[in-house]
């Protein structure tokens, strides 16, 4: 399954994302994991940057804002998809803080 970069922020300023989580990187930088409700493929946002738990919307470096639809939960495409993101942009280690986002524990 190939990786393709994403449409412009103009062309795109808003995605929802349906079965997220949300990784943090060895570098302490935080990105969107889930499937594209739109397209239904796999998404990986850039870091985000900004987070409104309430509204569950957060804006990333790109500018894009992201709104989480739904619970969070596992997805194995959106896996698929940041594995391989991880490995081309040279991440050592991650792991899902998703649950110290919401303040919940986390998923076993």
């Amino acid at each position: 399954m190939p990786i393709w970069k994403s449409r412009g922020l103009l062309e795109e300023p808003e995605i929802e994302i349906l079965r997220w989580r949300v990784f943090e990187t060895e570098t302490g930088e935080r990105h969107f994991v889930g499937v594209h409700a739109a397209q239904g493929t796999g998404r990986v946002s850039s870091t985000i940057i900004e987070f409104d738990i309430l509204s569950r919307t957060g804006v990333t470096a790109s500018g894009r804002r992201y709104v989480l639809v739904g619970e969070s939960a596992t997805d194995d495409e959106a896996d698929y998809v940041w594995g391989l993101w991880a490995r081309l942009n040279g991440v050592i280690f991650a792991r899902d803080v998703t649950y110290k986002l919401l303040d919940q524990k986390p998923i076993p």
